[in-house]
């Protein structure tokens, strides 16, 4: 979310949290109501003043609930990076083909899935399902993976990767070639 638009949000809630407060003060009978009264005998002196202040705040609070932000459907799909000659736009999937192609050259891994998340500052989290082969020490294969698959990212896409999160789905064990005898 850019920073405009949170602080547009920060402070119609603060608004409208003051507001509220002072609702529930005064049907709890803790403020009086004369202190309305006076702020809306203020406001009915400059009618301009009102109606300038309530169009503004009518048009604040359906901007921030119908406008939806642009910085959601671009971490939805990928990370949009801008500099001086242009937008590149790195996707899901771009990464994901990344991170499979560094699974691929692991010897101890039979089989695979990835998937691709951003957090909220844009940096990538992993999550790998694995299968290993047997006889594989899984502490070390999954270190080694992560640490590859981190530098790789960071390596080709200058992207900061968050974490890498390795779920061991199965070791399978080789079947044993059977002789038959005949």
């Amino acid at each position: 979310m850019r920073m405009m638009e949170r602080f547009s949000i920060i402070v119609f809630s603060i608004i409208v949290l003051i507001l509220s407060a002072f609702t529930i003060l005064v049907s709890i009978e803790i403020v009086s109501i004369d202190v309305f009264e006076n702020i809306i005998e203020v406001l009915n002196e400059n009618v301009v003043l009102t109606i300038c202040i309530s169009i503004l705040l009518c048009l604040w609070s359906i901007a921030n609930i119908f406008l939806k932000s642009d910085s959601k459907s671009e971490n939805s799909n990928g990370v949009l990076m801008e500099n001086e000659n242009g937008s590149l736009l790195i996707t899901k999937e771009s990464i994901s083909n990344l991170v499979e192609s560094v699974i691929k050259k692991n010897q101890e891994i039979k089989d695979s899935n990835v998937k691709i998340e951003f957090d909220s500052n844009r940096d990538v989290v992993i999550n790998v399902i694995a299968v290993l082969k047997e006889n594989v020490v899984i502490k070390n294969t999954s270190s080694k993976l992560q640490e590859n698959i981190k530098l790789t990212v960071k390596k080709t896409t200058d992207l900061d990767v968050n974490s890498v999160n390795i779920k061991i789905k199965n070791v399978e064990q080789e079947k044993e070639k059977k002789q038959v005898v005949q």
